[in-house]
C-alpha cells in the first residue's frame, strides 16, 4: 500500500507539473487544449476512472500505480499552471527571455522549481487518497494481485471471518489502513504550516 501510494503520488506529481507548466508558459492554444484536456479528465470521479482502467488492463502493481495516477494528475497541473502564469510574468523570466534563454530551461530550472511548495502540500494529501484507493481495488479484488500483500485484500480476506469470531483478522488492517492515512494528512497539514511564510 505505501509503494502504490508514494508511486501513483508521484507518477501524478509528474504529470501533473508537465502539463501545467507547459499550459502555463505557452499560453494561447496550447493553454486551451491542455486546459480543455484536464477538464475532461476532471468530469469522469477518479476513482471510476482508476477502477475501469484496472478492469481493462488486469491487476498488477504498475497497472494500479497507473490507474490511480492518470485520476489524480489534474489538481497538480491545474495548481502548477496557475503559480507559472504568475512566476512567467516576474523581472527574472522577462530577464532570461531576452537573453534568449531557450523555454525549456527557463520552464525546468526557473520556472517550475519556484512552483513546487503548494504542489508538495497537494502530494502528501494525494498520497493518503492514493492508498486509499489502492485499498479499495483490492478489497474489491481487481486491484494488486492475490500474490502481493495489500492492506485492501487482507480486510477483505478477514471480511470472510467476520461473523465466525476471528473479527481480528479485520479489525487490525482497518486500524493500519487508518492510521496510515491519518499520519499523512497531519504530515500534509504540518508541511502546509513549515512551508507558508504567512504561518511562521
Amino acid at each position: 500500500s505505501l509503494v502504490v501510494g508514494l508511486a501513483a503520488a508521484a507518477a501524478s506529481l509528474a504529470i501533473g507539473a508537465v502539463v501545467g507548466t507547459l499550459a502555463g508558459f505557452a499560453g494561447g492554444l496550447a493553454d486551451e487544449a491542455l486546459m480543455r484536456l484536464t477538464d475532461a479528465f476532471q468530469t469522469v470521479p477518479g476513482f471510476l476512472l482508476a477502477l475501469a482502467f484496472v478492469s481493462i488492463v488486469g491487476p498488477s502493481l504498475s497497472v494500479v500505480v497507473m490507474a490511480i495516477a492518470l485520476s489524480a494528475w489534474v489538481q497538480y497541473a491545474r495548481i502548477v499552471r496557475a503559480q507559472t502564469i504568475v512566476e512567467a510574468g516576474k523581472d527574472y523570466v522577462q530577464a532570461a527571455r531576452l537573453i534568449h534563454v531557450p523555454a525549456r530551461r527557463i520552464m525546468g530550472k526557473h520556472i517550475l522549481p519556484n512552483t513546487l511548495t503548494p504542489v508538495l502540500v497537494a502530494a502528501t494529501l494525494n498520497f493518503g487518497m492514493a492508498i486509499l484507493t489502492e485499498a479499495t481495488l483490492s478489497f474489491l479484488g481487481i486491484g494488486m494481485p492475490p500474490s502481493q500483500p495489500s492492506l485492501g485484500t487482507l480486510i477483505r480476506i478477514g471480511n470472510q471471518f467476520l461473523f465466525s469470531g476471528s473479527w481480528w483478522i479485520v479489525l487490525f488492517p482497518v486500524i493500519q489502513l487508518c492510521l496510515l492515512v491519518v499520519v499523512v494528512n497531519v504530515l500534509g497539514d504540518w508541511l502546509r504550516d513549515v512551508l507558508n511564510p504567512k504561518l511562521r
